[in-house]
């Protein structure tokens, strides 16, 4: 299982965007997801995110609780990042139950590739949404989408 997930609200006040800190409102959202998507969470054996400040909080966020899951910081999950990128990232930390934590427009292209085999619709994903997937190998068209 893959789970997608944008980085929760985060504030324009700050000297770079990579510098963005959550909301308030955006920690407790996140908070929210972890205990709504607890089941699948708990399955989690690796994480990957963006190095970007917002991602790495809300990932901290998400792993509050568990244990035995590797944290990967990948750049290649930034905002400006290629599909290629993403794509490339994926393929190197592939396991079984893996989450992934990271920003628009990236994370709706991904979504879109995998689903659909190309990125002509990217899913606009609110922040701290996720998105989970069935798929045994992340390449075009390979996943199906799991309702939980």
């Amino acid at each position: 299982m893959l789970i997608l997930m944008r980085h929760g609200e985060a504030s324009w006040d700050a000297v770079s965007d990579m510098e963005r800190q959550l909301t308030p409102t955006g920690v407790a959202f996140v908070e929210q997801q972890r205990v709504r998507y607890q089941p699948p969470l708990a399955s989690v054996q690796r994480v990957i995110s963006s190095s970007y400040a917002r991602a790495r909080q809300t990932t901290a966020l998400m792993l509050e609780g568990m244990t035995d899951v590797e944290w990967v910081i990948d750049d290649r999950w930034s905002p400006e990042a290629s599909l290629s990128d993403a794509m490339d990232s994926l393929e190197e930390h592939w396991v079984e139950n893996l989450l992934v934590v990271t920003h628009q427009p990236i994370i709706g292209y991904v979504v879109c590739f995998l689903l659909e085999g190309n990125t002509r619709f990217p899913e606009p994903l609110l922040p701290g949404q996720l998105v989970t997937l069935d798929l045994l190998w992340p390449g075009r068209a390979s996943a199906i989408r799991l309702s939980l």
